[in-house]
């Protein structure tokens, strides 16, 4: 009676699954326990994926409004949580969802995607991890170094040649950019590419470039590499190289003051201690493994595409 009785139950659980992720569901009754465990096994994965995407959806709501205006619940929040029901876990994870819901919307993108990311560490976290203050600490910085590094798309740099009309390179002062982008980068021969949408050529390669002075020389060609004469009072962007990704400094510390704000929420200190904060910056600042960005980037990608498939 009672394998009858739960038979049952998985059958209108499946049911509702079904209407949720908008798939067929399978009516007939399990009769051996062997169809129950396999039927209920993959019940769970389901539940836990939609679980995950739900408190994804609510995280990046609450990261994105106003202050004192999240859309969602922190009640709701938390019951989504691993720490649901172990109340002492529960109070850190509700502690951290508030201190989001109180903090001002992260316009940035980049630094939106690694607080979302150190949040999500919280909220999956077992409860033992949830409030053990060392193991915690480790889920969010763990967390936070497999996010995306956050870099510079380009250089926005104002075309300012001083020579005669058929100058053939671009003249820059180096009082645009900070002296290290400059020393780190230089833009010659390092695989940088350049974009100048009111050019009459609008993008190509850097093929070199020097330092008279103070005043940079960059040499630019199109993206077969035949030299390319610059638009007096252009604006040019430099790209770096996706191999060598250039960190935004300001972003940077935009990200990990966020993220060691949330890590005082989560262990309940007033200061977060100068070793904590280096791994910290560490971990923002070292780029994650690039080939498995781009992995997930494709598999981000076919994900929308199927769920659009289904209706979803």
């Amino acid at each position: 009676m009672r394998f009858e009785d739960l038979a049952v139950r998985l059958v209108a659980v499946e049911a509702k699954l079904a209407t949720l992720t908008g798939v067929s569901a399978n009516s007939n009754i399990p009769t051996e326990l062997e169809e129950l465990d396999a039927r209920l096994t993959i019940v769970e994965v389901t539940v836990d994926h939609l679980v995950a995407v739900k408190t994804q959806e609510h995280i990046e709501a609450i990261v994105a409004a106003p202050a004192d205006a999240a859309p969602v619940a922190v009640e709701e929040v938390v019951a989504l949580s691993a720490s649901a029901d172990v109340p002492a876990a529960a109070e850190i994870v509700a502690d951290v969802v508030t201190a989001q819901v109180e903090t001002a919307a992260i316009e940035n993108t980049e630094v939106a995607d690694i607080v979302l990311a150190a949040v999500q560490a919280v909220i999956a976290a077992e409860p033992e991890v949830v409030i053990d203050a060392v193991a915690i600490t480790e889920a969010i910085i763990a967390a936070v170094a497999d996010a995306p590094l956050p870099i510079t798309v380009g250089h926005s740099i104002a075309n300012q040649n001083i020579a005669a009309p058929d100058n053939n390179v671009v003249w820059l002062y180096q009082g645009n950019m900070s002296p290290a982008q400059w020393e780190d980068t230089l833009l010659v021969n390092n695989g940088y590419t350049w974009s100048c949408p009111e050019a009459e050529v609008t993008s190509g390669i850097v093929t070199s470039g020097a330092n008279h002075d103070g005043i940079y020389h960059i040499a630019v060609a199109d993206a077969g590499g035949v030299a390319v004469t610059p638009g007096s009072g252009k604006v040019y962007t430099f790209y770096p190289p996706a191999s060598a990704p250039v960190l935004a400094p300001e972003v940077v510390q935009q990200v990990v003051d966020a993220i060691v704000d949330i890590i005082a929420t989560a262990t309940g200190v007033e200061e977060v201690s100068p070793e904590v904060i280096q791994q910290v910056v560490e971990a923002v600042s070292t780029p994650a493994d690039p080939e498995l960005d781009a992995i997930e980037e494709r598999l981000n990608t076919v994900e929308a595409k199927v769920d659009s498939l289904m209706g979803k």
